[in-house]
């Protein structure tokens, strides 16, 4: 029996979960077997890498929106060749010795080569698995990810006795070309791999390039709206305040986020551009009216579950010195729910075609925060300000983007 999106959208919920968990353990049984230099040194290697391919992943949904206009897959993934190419080379040529050299990650040049690349190869795979709405082999390849690291570092460490930073790249890279593998052997079951070849470029191959390049800064510009409030915390704060925030109050932001608000962009956008361009408008009602029940329940147990216990799990989990964090958070509960029908709204904003409204939402939100932040801070020097700016950033993007969303809404 196939599975509708829903059950798909559960699915991604519950694996996000266990990947979630399983990559927290991981980390906390490495901080145990490798040393605190190596092991900061390792992941700050890995979030440059990632920022350096960060174009590959906002290629991702207009991908999917122009696949399911035009039915064509050979020039949009031909481009995307042309794009990872590029990114391969910048990343050669500046990025890899800029971590070797200015960071100090003292590795051999094919250790953070075959890193790059086997990152570059499974995003090019999983880019594809959007696009022809491969639900299942998603779900699949991001359950056996954490399970593969953790199998790739223990043959590693143990079974061949390299230590340290090498054996911390060796785990990421045979784990992204095996995963590589494996998503590449079952897609081609579904999809042939498209043949290289020169791409003539036409009007819609342009607006694909168009669209790619501004997801890129929409979803950059998204990811910025969190790092400013850690740049407001350390400018503006004691040391003691950021820590609440980065320690306690960011990871739950994020893991909440990544299991509620991801899955959107992975599951529901490609569905709804399917519906969009086949004019479906009692199955897209269908689906809007599911998700907004769904992100009702959500933000409900949220903001219960932090009123009733949220103070005593924190004070519990974390050193009391943490306690302050459960006001930041005990507020943006209040807020989550803008979050995720936000992202709702701007799926569907992208999947209509309509890109540049997407980031025009984002960049409205640092705008938001900006404006409430320095207002609230007018009137108390609370930091509080912080994440009230935070709050009212989402609040303002829902609003804007519910009017752009009526707008598209009316074009089918």
């Amino acid at each position: 029996m196939k599975k509708t999106i829903q059950q798909h959208f559960y699915s991604a919920i519950g694996i996000s979960l266990f990947s979630v968990l399983l990559g927290f353990g991981l980390k906390i049984y490495l901080a145990t077997v490798i040393e605190k230099v190596t092991l900061a040194l390792y992941y700050t290697a890995i979030d440059i890498f990632s920022f350096s391919l960060l174009v590959l992943i906002g290629f991702r949904s207009s991908m999917v929106v122009s696949y399911n206009k035009t039915k064509e897959d050979s020039g949009i993934v031909n481009i995307f060749r042309y794009f990872i190419l590029a990114a391969l080379l910048a990343s050669w040529g500046f990025v890899i010795p800029y971590v070797k050299h200015r960071l100090g990650v003292e590795v051999d040049y094919w250790y953070l080569v075959a890193t790059i690349l086997s990152m570059s190869l499974y995003l090019y795979l999983s880019n594809q698995l959007a696009m022809y709405r491969l639900y299942t082999l998603m779900n699949r390849s991001s359950f056996i990810e954490p399970l593969l690291s953790i199998f790739w570092f223990l043959l590693a460490f143990y079974a061949a006795g390299v230590k340290g930073l090498q054996a911390l790249f060796i785990m990421s890279a045979m784990a992204s070309f095996s995963l590589s593998a494996y998503i590449f052997v079952l897609k081609s079951k579904k999809s042939k791999e498209p043949v290289i070849k020169r791409v003539i470029i036409d009007s819609e191959l342009r607006q694909f390039i168009k669209k790619s390049l501004i997801s890129t800064l929409e979803f950059s510009s998204g990811m910025m709206l969190i790092y400013m409030a850690v740049f407001f915390f350390s400018h503006y704060y004691s040391l003691g305040e950021l820590g609440d925030f980065q320690v306690v109050t960011k990871p739950v932001l994020m893991g909440m986020i990544t299991l509620f608000v991801f899955p959107v962009f992975q599951f529901l956008l490609p569905e709804l551009s399917k519906l969009f361009y086949e004019k479906n408008k009692d199955e897209i009602d269908k689906l809007k009216k599911w998700f907004y029940t769904f992100s009702f329940v959500v933000s409900f147990l949220f903001i219960s579950f932090f009123y009733f216990f949220g103070e005593k799990i924190i004070v519990y989990i974390f050193p009391s010195e943490y306690a302050g964090a459960y006001l930041y958070l005990s507020h943006l509960s209040f807020f989550f729910l803008f979050v995720m029908l936000n992202a709702y709204q701007v799926a569907f904003i992208k999947a209509s075609g309509a890109f540049g409204y997407a980031l025009l939402i984002r960049l409205s939100g640092l705008g938001f925060f900006i404006l409430f932040f320095y207002l609230t801070r007018y009137f108390s020097e609370s930091s509080i300000a912080v994440v009230f700016g935070l709050a009212m950033a989402y609040l303002g993007m829902f609003l804007l983007s519910w009017r752009i969303e009526r707008k598209a809404y009316a074009k089918i």
